[in-house]
């Protein structure tokens, strides 16, 4: 999901008439804010960028996009609800502002408010019908709502404005993945998972290092009892991004499943390496150390 920081605005020469210059006086201050503020933002520290923009928003509550820039910086250090009341503010001044409409959706999205962010999508693309991050970002916001067959042709509009890309395209495998997996029935699931691996392959010819093709393929073969594909997948996956311990796990499991016990072994080793230090892996790390000793055993 992108987000767009703006550069400040060139500020107005402020006029001679001394009626005006405490008004010439506090833009001028506005802007040096807004101008500090991009910056700050730009090296890395959205906290300082956020004092800085709010006092150039109180000295000129009129300018979109210092509301838009503070929402931006909002959103950096996740304080979402703060994030759309920026965007909302900006909006308020131009209703049409694309960008401002555009993250106020990834926003509602962050704050689980699905319909608040498909409709603010939707929007952006009733202003620009070629934004492909609108289509992309609207494909996602449908599949959180599971609203699956909405998402399948967003996703597909969001590849006609960008037939080269990888990640929209990944997005669009993606889609038929989710539609699948809301299935009940196998023949039901079958044709939209196979629909999402000839997805899969035109994103890996794009990018044959994108690894989370390699490894949602290796879970669709999974899905459907191919094992000899998922383990090939996975390593594909690891070749890729050697340190991704999902990829590890499964594929210490596939490897098990498959009685290839010295390379399970090897794999669950290298998963409870790499998950060293991170606490969400720690019920994953104890069952692979279960298994370590369960293979050894034999």
């Amino acid at each position: 999901m992108k987000r767009f920081f703006l550069a400040c605005m060139t500020m107005a020469v402020a006029v001679a008439l001394t009626v005006a210059s405490v008004q010439a006086s506090a833009q001028s201050e506005a802007a040096d804010y807004f101008r500090i503020g991009a910056q700050e933002m730009a090296s890395g520290y959205p906290d300082r960028a956020i004092v800085s923009l709010e006092k150039g928003v109180q000295l000129k509550p009129e300018s979109k996009e210092g509301w838009y820039n503070l929402g931006v910086a909002y959103g950096a250090i996740r304080q979402h609800q703060k994030e759309v009341n920026a965007y909302l503010k900006a909006l308020e001044l131009d209703p049409n502002y694309a960008n401002a409409l555009h993250n106020l959706g990834l926003a509602y999205l962050d704050l689980g408010k699905k319909d608040e962010a498909i409709d603010s999508l939707q929007k952006v693309l009733k202003i620009d019908p070629a934004a492909t991050d609108a289509w992309n970002n609207l494909s996602i916001a449908l599949m959180a709502a599971a609203r699956f067959d909405e998402a399948l042709e967003t996703a597909a509009k969001a590849v006609e404005t960008a037939p080269k890309a990888a990640e929209i395209k990944f997005n669009h495998a993606l889609a038929f993945f989710k539609k699948a997996e809301s299935l009940a029935s196998t023949a039901e699931r079958e044709p939209f998972l196979k629909q999402a691996l000839a997805a899969y392959d035109q994103v890996l010819e794009l990018d044959p290092m994108f690894f989370l093709a390699h490894y949602n393929k290796a879970v669709i073969h999974h899905m459907m009892g191919q094992s000899a594909s998922e383990i090939a997948e996975y390593r594909l996956a690891l070749h890729a991004k050697p340190d991704y311990t999902p990829a590890l796990y499964n594929l210490a499991a596939a490897l098990s499943a498959t009685e290839e016990f010295d390379a399970a072994i090897e794999a669950w080793e290298k998963y409870v390496a790499s998950s060293r230090n991170k606490s969400d892996e720690k019920p994953f790390v104890e069952n692979a150390r279960k298994e370590i000793a369960r293979l050894r055993g034999l």
